[in-house]
């Protein structure tokens, strides 16, 4: 079966949402490096976490001015200040302004320039906003002051992906299990790369990795089925299709994954039921699967 353009709809997917996830992950590994000990009072009761700066319970707008509060009352706890402007880079991002949000991790740069983790949130920003040199820079400084931490490696891996160097990308991937042994994200980003590669033995391989460590998400299967069906293998495709409608019903990966395997077994019209369902339910599926090079 070859699919058309007609066949699906593009749906936007807004790169804050991406850069939202990835800046607060270097703001935990921050936070987590530099948090008290740990005491007997709830944390709600802390002054932290009661400022609007750091409840997750307001507003991101609440959020953005406690932050600015903060920033505005010329503390000289650096530590809170540096956190202020991680937040406020995480709300800004949020809210689609990746130049303030990158604005803020500047701020934060100044006042404690040997903070690894502001360098690798920065780097997330710079390769949501598609600059690849200022993010690899930002991530080269992360690694120099940090090179313990996984995703470092990994995210200068999806610079190289996204520059088209995937024999660099293999190699800041390799890092990354090598740091983070038991991190799926690390096995599913390296098969990605070996999928661009079109290595599928080795795709396989990872995404096999990845469902021994989620052995209950349907993604991975979808993931590894979708590697059998570039090499041919369409019968464990179909397994692995089957397998991942079992852990989430109507999954529309998964639909038209078994779709375009009964059509490719049988007559072309095979699938058709589980191909329209899926057009139902995720209305750009088809344009989607079409990047991983399926006709």
């Amino acid at each position: 079966m070859r699919f058309s353009a007609s066949n699906g709809l593009f749906r936007a997917t807004a790169a804050f949402v991406v850069i939202a996830a990835a800046l607060a992950g270097g703001y935990l590994y921050w936070q987590h490096r530099n948090a008290p000990p740990p005491t007997d009072m709830p944390a709600q009761d802390t002054a932290q976490e009661t400022d609007p700066c750091f409840d997750g319970r307001r507003s991101i707008q609440e959020v953005l001015d406690g932050c600015a509060a903060i920033i505005a009352s010329g503390t000289k706890d650096k530590s809170r200040l540096i956190k202020a402007h991680g937040v406020r880079a995480i709300g800004l991002s949020a809210t689609g302004n990746l130049d303030g949000a990158i604005a803020e991790l500047d701020a934060a740069i100044k006042v404690d320039p040997e903070e690894a983790d502001i360098y690798f949130m920065r780097g997330a920003a710079h390769e949501a906003g598609g600059d690849y040199d200022k993010a690899l820079a930002d991530l080269d400084e992360a690694i120099r002051l940090d090179a313990s931490k996984g995703d470092y490696y990994m995210l200068r891996g999806v610079v190289f992906t996204h520059k088209g160097d995937l024999d660099r990308a293999l190699t800041e991937v390799n890092d990354k299990i090598r740091l983070d042994p038991k991190a799926s994200n690390g096995y599913s980003q390296r098969a990605e790369i070996h999928r661009q590669k079109k290595d599928y033995d080795a795709a396989v391989v990872d995404y096999t990795e990845v469902i021994e460590y989620e052995p209950d998400r349907a993604k991975g299967y979808i993931d590894r089925g979708w590697i059998y069906v570039l090499s041919n293998d369409l019968d464990r495709a179909e397994a692995d299709f089957e397998k991942a409608l079992k852990l989430h019903a109507g999954d529309a990966y998964a639909l038209v994954g078994r779709g375009v395997v009964k059509s490719r077994k049988g007559n072309a019209t095979d699938g058709s039921a589980d191909i329209s369902l899926a057009i139902k339910l995720e209305p750009n599926v088809i344009e989607e699967i079409k990047k991983l090079g399926i006709e």
